[in-house]
């Protein structure tokens, strides 16, 4: 009976906690440079439209050989507003062109806040692309889901 009470009191809290919740599909394009061995700096076009940067924070192979980026993100949407991502790993798989790989965030990147309107903001992206090492270039589409929460009357002043 407790394990069920427990779980009656988890769905409960979750639901709680999305209620109110503005959720909606986002999509676009990420295009950035390699500035240096672990930086980058670029633009985002679509629903999330500004600039945004990746610093590489750790360069490790997986079980099956491909190489993993663990990243952390930077983005300002072109309104000024930040958001604020968890760090993410991004795969790399190799091509039969030397230079050319093709990247996937295997496991999303989570939302995990912002500022502004993305005060609060939750949700998961989907990354997939290439990156031309040669040329110090990566291009990946974007997709998933936002949450926002409504803005309320005393704070819409902010």
């Amino acid at each position: 009976m407790r394990s069920v009470l427990l779980f009656v009191a988890l769905m409960a809290s979750s639901l709680y906690a999305q209620q109110g919740a503005n959720c909606h599909e986002v999509a676009g394009v990420a295009s950035t440079n390699f500035i240096d061995a672990t930086e980058t700096l670029g633009t985002a076009t679509g629903d999330l439209k500004g600039g945004l940067g990746v610093n590489v924070l750790s360069i490790a192979q997986d079980s099956k050989g491909n190489t993993v980026f663990h990243n952390h993100h930077q983005w300002v949407t072109d309104s000024g507003d930040t958001l604020f991502f968890a760090d993410a790993d991004a795969t790399a798989f190799a091509t039969p062109q030397s230079g050319l790989l093709a990247l996937d965030y295997v496991d999303g990147v989570n939302i995990v806040g912002g500022t502004g309107r993305f005060d609060h903001a939750s949700g998961k992206l989907a990354f997939f692309g290439a990156a031309d090492l040669t040329q110090g270039h990566i291009v990946l589409r974007y997709q998933g889901q936002l949450c926002l929460r409504p803005v309320s009357a005393d704070s819409s002043n902010r």
